[in-house]
């Protein structure tokens, strides 16, 4: 049989790594009739184009992370090591065992750089000044300081850094990834980097984040609940980062879903308005959900919205706690049940805990109201009037305890 050849744009590129896989493995090529190489620097591989004749097929997750991990060591098999992992998967073809071994070695391996990295980054990134660009030097073994790129640019909160590593160094100029030979780093893809050995964000690791906007990108790669991988996107908060009021909803809806952005489908417009009666400007405020993905059921070409369960508040919650945390808001106002049970800790009826000051933990002060999708439902004109008029109500009881500014 003929020899394949793959050209793969770096030592680690994973994004080219899997499309080459996808369509041999779909074939069943072979693994010991393929040679990987690497293109040389500053050069780009041609596109691979998939066989038509290839069968689709689907591998866990786990075995996918396990090649993933493989190709962040440094053998120079890496490559066919992790494809054999995946064509003996999809062609029921036991695998060596002493390929096995190698495998689950390099996985062990890259699993503690990654660890080592994430723990002691304070230790071994420092930087000069507020202006200056952190720095570090770090005796790396595998490729994990390369897939946990994305991980360092969120904990320095997308300040530019740089690492050095043994023949070759990594930075980030606050705009563009580099990578590559000591004084000459090129442009390197976030999206051709192997998934890191550990979740890409744990609690641990938002906790210790600063600022809104680099807590809202590291959520963008969210995976820590099944909603994350059906949810068109992530939709995170989004206002003024002084804001003084913090709004808190359920979880985006299909608009939002679409738009990636809080309160833009019909109840979020009915909430713009209510906003502007009550004399709140939405611009002066934070508004976002206690669940960040927007969970649903299909049926048709339509998607309904079904109500996010304790798991998923549960999943999401850091990223809650990261924003009022950063926030720190005088006021923070709950937008029905859902949002005022994870807040509160406990389960509130609307009813009973509606329209008063509520002593937050933080020193802030809580109000509880109904969510502006619950006046869309109501069946008559009165009743929404009615309603309405209570939500207005509301807000400007919550304005009220706002602070003026300099007191």
């Amino acid at each position: 049989m003929p020899r394949t050849v793959i050209t793969l744009a770096h030592p680690f590129d994973f994004a080219g790594w899997r499309i080459a896989t996808r369509d041999l493995a779909g074939r069943h090529v072979p693994p010991d009739t393929i040679t990987w190489q690497v293109a040389p620097p500053g050069s780009t591989p041609p596109a691979p184009t998939p066989d038509e004749n290839r069968q689709p097929f689907s591998i866990p997750r786990d075995t996918m992370q396990l090649a993933a991990d493989v190709l962040q060591s440094t053998l120079p098999d890496r490559f066919t090591l992790a494809y054999g992992l995946i064509y003996a998967h999809v062609t029921g073809t036991p695998l060596d065992a002493a390929d096995l071994g190698r495998i689950n070695e390099a996985a062990e391996t890259v699993s503690a750089e990654t660890q080592h990295l994430r723990q002691n980054l304070p230790t071994f990134m420092k930087r000069e000044g507020e202006d200056s660009e952190w720095r570090g030097t770090l005796d790396s073994r595998t490729y994990a300081p390369e897939s946990n790129a994305r991980f360092i640019t969120y904990q320095l909160s997308l300040a530019p850094w740089r690492l050095v590593l043994p023949e070759r160094e990594i930075c980030w100029n606050g705009t563009s990834l580099l990578h590559g030979p000591h004084g000459a780093p090129a442009p390197l893809s976030f999206g051709s980097l192997p998934p890191p050995a550990l979740p890409l964000v744990t609690d641990l690791d938002i906790e210790r984040i600063t600022s809104l906007r680099a807590v809202a990108l590291a959520a963008r790669t969210c995976l820590i609940c099944p909603m994350a991988r059906q949810a068109t996107q992530t939709v995170f908060g989004e206002g003024r980062p002084g804001a003084r009021m913090m709004f808190v909803g359920e979880q985006p809806g299909d608009r939002e879903d679409l738009a990636g952005r809080p309160f833009v489908g019909p109840a979020g417009q009915l909430f713009d308005r209510a906003l502007e009666e009550a004399g709140i400007r939405r611009e002066d405020t934070y508004v976002t959900n206690t669940v960040k993905h927007f969970k649903f059921q299909r049926r048709g070409t339509r998607r309904i919205h079904e109500k996010a369960g304790r798991d998923e508040i549960r999943a999401c919650a850091p990223w809650l706690a990261a924003e009022r945390r950063i926030l720190r808001p005088q006021v923070l106002v709950m937008l029905g049940a859902t949002a005022a049970s994870a807040l509160l800790g406990r389960t509130v009826t609307i009813g009973r805990e509606r329209s008063r000051a509520i002593e937050l933990d933080d020193g802030a002060t809580g109000l509880v109201t109904v969510h502006p999708s619950f006046l869309l439902r109501l069946p008559d004109e009165a009743g929404r009037a009615r309603e309405y008029a209570r939500f207005v109500a509301d807000l400007r009881l919550a304005a009220s305890h706002v602070m003026p500014v300099g007191t």
